[in-house]
């Protein structure tokens, strides 16, 4: 339990550099975190004990995000972000899972895994299209817009977005103006 010593920007850094275990270390640390939201969110929205499985791993993913948008930069703590991230990403599922239970007559290859029936291959050439898409968005977005667009689009409230970047809700809400302008000129 070695890593217990090191610093946490030293394990972020491990896990975006593919250290092989590095993110098992943040996981352990956050494991508490985890639990924690993920009980306290279904106290909170009276969710059944049955669903705690898929809102822990709901959670999980949070936090495996989380490392990688993560910029100590920004003057906010990790731990302050991953709950924001992992609390938005329970509550979104069960958003969504409430939307799903009143759709129940919708067939079941409508939730298939792989969107509209894609092929691994499909899927490929989709993540690539994604990728060089993120590419063109970030040159022309500010470093501060490509931040507050990253936080928006894993569903951070504007005022979330601000406290983690340490900026107001008006200057989050001006850069997300302005992001919205552009896109739709690049788009």
């Amino acid at each position: 339990m070695d890593f217990l010593n090191k610093d946490i920007d030293v394990l972020l850094n491990d896990v975006k550099s593919g250290k092989p275990l590095s993110f098992d270390a943040v996981y352990f640390l956050y494991l508490p975190l985890i639990q924690s939201a993920t009980q306290k969110l279904m106290k909170a929205y009276g969710i059944s004990d049955s669903e705690y499985d898929d809102l822990f791993q709901e959670a999980s993913l949070a936090l495996y995000k989380a490392v990688f948008a993560f910029d100590n930069a920004k003057g906010v703590s990790f731990g302050h972000f991953a709950k924001i991230c992992i609390q938005n990403r329970i509550i979104s599922y069960i958003r969504s899972n409430k939307s799903e239970a009143e759709t129940e007559d919708v067939p079941y290859d409508f939730y298939c895994d792989t969107p509209g029936g894609s092929t691994p291959e499909q899927l490929i050439i989709s993540e690539e299209s994604v990728d060089g898409l993120n590419e063109k968005i970030a040159s022309v977005l500010t470093e501060f817009e490509y931040s507050v667009f990253r936080l928006y689009l894993e569903d951070l409230s504007y005022e979330d977005i601000s406290r983690a970047l340490s900026k107001s809700k008006k200057s989050v809400d001006n850069a997300i103006v302005r992001i919205k302008a552009k896109l739709r000129k690049l788009l």
